[in-house]
């Protein structure tokens, strides 16, 4: 019983660090291509930090150049 909940326990936690890393990685993205004024350039388009984020989340930023 007590092997059934340390292991998953530990499942747990690494989907936590794992997710934790994916949200770091896609901040850092953003940062990348901010424009310094609260705008987002991706493939030569403008658009707001909040528009870049939904297209992030739909995948539609995934290999993007300034």
């Amino acid at each position: 019983m007590l092997g059934k909940i340390l292991k998953t326990t530990a499942k747990v936690a690494a989907a936590v660090v794992f997710a934790e890393d994916d949200r770091r990685e896609e901040e850092e993205q953003l940062d990348m291509l901010d424009d310094g004024m609260g705008n987002v350039i991706a493939d030569g388009e403008h658009m707001t930090k909040q528009e870049a984020e939904d297209a992030q989340s739909r995948g539609e930023l995934y290999d993007t150049y300034y």
